[in-house]
């Protein structure tokens, strides 16, 4: 196995990116032992949600060999078998660090919720990716399911103001990242009609596709924008607001034109999602008093 594989069988940049939803919500919460409440929080997800690129990988090496034979098993940069071996080792790493937020705040739940990430991680990979709007769905919730993580290992009694931002949080970037998998649907069309993936551009056509996509953008922006009266931020927020309801919505009014502007659509659903990503990480640095205006 070549070490310097590793990073893109594991797709190490976007579990640290996804990283920050679980930051997100500890900051805000503010723990009394926050620090090392952060940590476990961040190395189970990084560790979690790299095994489920792995497995994904695993699962889909022979669909690679002809799409995409740049990737570490099909280009034998790593075999199935040391696949597999990486996986169980992060899946053991990443379940240890949960067990030990449960420990530290005397509950099951860190650990149960982690345990069906792994689950819904495998069942993702062996079956709902090829099932539409449920494979949508599963990987909206994969990736914002760190904001409740991160709620559950830092108090089990938040204040109602903060549950609803971390509510917030999820709902916005969940619905976000449904709208740009049914985007991506509809530009990958053709290549997922020879993979016999059931995406709703091809079981429900392009424009009905195309408007439930719209549909999740909206329900993203409007929550996103509930965010600004809820009561922790006001108007330190608005600029984030702002900038991620603009390009959610360039998004949106794209996709409706047609599969031509799939990708600069689903480019737009990106920034959104970014820029909402640093826009509720910076709530929480400011609720936590680590930055201050």
């Amino acid at each position: 196995m070549k070490l310097s594989a590793l990073p893109s069988l594991l797709r190490i940049h976007n579990t640290i990116f996804g990283a920050f939803t679980v930051a997100t919500s500890v900051f805000l919460l503010q723990p009394s032992n926050m620090i090392t409440v952060f940590l476990s929080g961040i190395t189970a997800y990084i560790l979690l949600a790299s095994a489920g690129n792995v497995v994904n990988d695993i699962f889909d090496v022979k669909i690679d060999r002809i799409n995409r034979p740049e990737r570490p098993i099909p280009s034998g940069d790593v075999t199935k078998k040391e696949a597999q071996g990486v996986y169980t080792i992060l899946v053991i790493s990443g379940l240890g660090a949960s067990l030990y937020s449960s420990f530290i705040r005397n509950t099951s739940l860190p650990f149960i919720v982690a345990s069906l990430f792994v689950g819904i991680g495998v069942l993702y990979s062996a079956k709902l990716k090829l099932m539409g709007l449920i494979g949508n769905v599963t990987v909206g919730i994969s990736f914002s399911i760190g904001y409740i993580y991160g709620l559950i290992i830092s108090t089990l009694e938040p204040s109602l103001v903060k549950l609803t931002y971390v509510v917030l949080f999820f709902v916005t970037a969940t619905s976000l990242l449904i709208s740009r998998e049914i985007i991506k649907g509809i530009e990958d069309i053709e290549g997922d009609k020879e993979r016999g993936v059931k995406t709703l551009a091809r079981t429900r056509g392009i424009k009905k596709s195309a408007l439930i996509s719209v549909f999740f953008a909206f329900l993203a922006i409007v929550s996103y924008t509930t965010l600004l009266f809820v009561g922790i931020m006001g108007k330190r927020l608005t600029p984030f607001v702002i900038a991620g309801d603009a390009s959610a919505a360039i998004s949106a009014i794209l996709i409706l034109f047609g599969r031509d502007y799939a990708h600069k659509s689903s480019l737009f659903s990106k920034i959104a999602m970014f820029i909402g990503l640093v826009g509720f990480f910076l709530i929480s640095l400011f609720q936590s008093g680590v930055l201050s205006i």
